[in-house]
């Protein structure tokens, strides 16, 4: 184990997440992440008192990540344009949504900090469905979509058929390019 080596935020989270993924929050160590990192224990604890401390800086930073891709999008392209970029964008984030329901299990009471960086992530995911559903308003404006779909049920709909297990081993590109075929264009063949 490299003592002396340092590690900086990024290579810690990108670990974290990869983690938390893999193992959920009872599987997270702090140890277990030190040795992914090739780094002490105390390299870590330096910087976290706890890893309830570091999911939760961990989500936010993932959150911010998330809220600048989808605000990210032009306000000038045309519909078929935007969505295919925000599918896109989704996809990459398709996680996010099992990694934030990691929160409700983090307990946080007697603990201003951390009960306002859940307050925080709360604010955020808040904020991620602003940009969302600006573009399923621009659809509906040009005629793709139904002006009475509700917009919460369709991007709802979008998180979840994004977030569906891999179960047939396709990989990420196929993946990516059916989905949004399924919800772009349902399952129905044009007749």
């Amino acid at each position: 184990m490299g003592r002396d080596r340092k590690f900086n935020t990024v290579d810690l989270f990108l670990c974290t997440k990869k983690m938390i993924i893999q193992t959920g929050y009872e599987g997270f160590t702090i140890g277990q992440l030190a040795k992914q990192l090739n780094v002490t224990r105390a390299a870590i604890y330096k910087y976290y008192q706890n890893k309830d401390e570091l999911l939760l800086d961990f989500m936010v930073e993932e959150m911010k990540n998330a809220l600048a891709s989808f605000s990210s999008l032009s306000k000038s392209l045309p519909f078929l344009e935007k969505i295919n970029l925000l599918l896109q964008q989704i996809f990459t984030y398709k996680d996010l949504h099992m990694i934030l329901g990691i929160q409700d299990v983090i307990p946080t009471k007697g603990n201003p900090q951390l009960e306002a960086k859940k307050e925080k992530l709360s604010h955020m995911h808040h904020e991620l469905y602003k940009p969302l559903i600006h573009v399923v308003q621009q659809g509906k404006l040009e005629g793709y979509i139904a002006m009475d779909m509700p917009n919460e049920l369709l991007l709802g709909f979008i998180f979840q058929s994004i977030s569906i297990p891999n179960h047939s081993g396709m990989n990420a590109e196929q993946l990516l390019i059916f989905t949004k075929k399924l919800i772009l264009n349902g399952i129905l063949q044009n007749k």
